[in-house]
């Protein structure tokens, strides 16, 4: 089994459609999966990363990005997003297996500044795993709304990595820093 990458604009629309039920089914989301729900807006120009096994879908993560400005400085931000393993797959390493490639990915596109996401505390060890990421001293705040979605109030653990010369130079204004992700109400990373 080798992962597979590619445009997430570009994968046929039953693909698109399998990864939507997968990801539904992984966070035990209630109702039913939208079949026509579109997971990634095409402004984040996401790469999409998944393992097949026997003719399915058996786990999935992307890779996308955006620019933030940080402390009046604009920077590319890429970011690691919904990551799963289809649950009767769990423990075989397949989720690993996407997260490695995405992160790999990711540092070495090119296009990012910076990367950053969130995850469950619980989690960090399996990123750690999987691609080396480690916990920033950093709180990810979805956009400048009074209620916005916050890393810490949401108890999530933030991976930040400086990717580029420029972002390493401004190294110390991440080091506890808030960081504005400048998304539509609703969407966090």
């Amino acid at each position: 089994m080798e992962v597979t990458s590619a445009p997430y604009q570009d994968l046929p629309p039953a693909l698109r459609r399998e990864i939507n039920a997968m990801l539904h089914l992984a966070y035990q989301c209630e109702g039913e999966p939208d079949p026509d729900e579109t997971l990634h807006r095409p402004a984040l120009e996401a790469r999409a990363f998944w393992l097949a096994h026997n003719g399915r879908l058996a786990a999935y993560a992307s890779a996308f990005g955006k620019t933030i400005i940080h402390q009046a400085a604009e920077f590319s931000l890429g970011s690691l997003g919904c990551v799963a393993t289809r649950p009767e797959m769990r423990g075989r390493g397949l989720g690993e297996r996407v997260v490695a490639a995405a992160s790999d990915w990711l540092r070495a596109c090119g296009r990012y500044d910076i990367a950053a996401f969130s995850c469950d505390a619980e989690l960090l060890p399996f990123y750690r795993r999987a691609a080396e990421w480690e916990a920033a001293d950093v709180v990810l705040i979805a956009n400048k709304e009074e209620n916005a979605l916050r890393s810490d109030r949401l108890g999530k653990a933030v991976m930040l990595e400086l990717l580029s010369e420029r972002a390493r130079a401004a190294e110390a204004s991440f080091r506890g820093a808030a960081v504005n992700l400048d998304l539509p109400p609703g969407e966090f990373i």
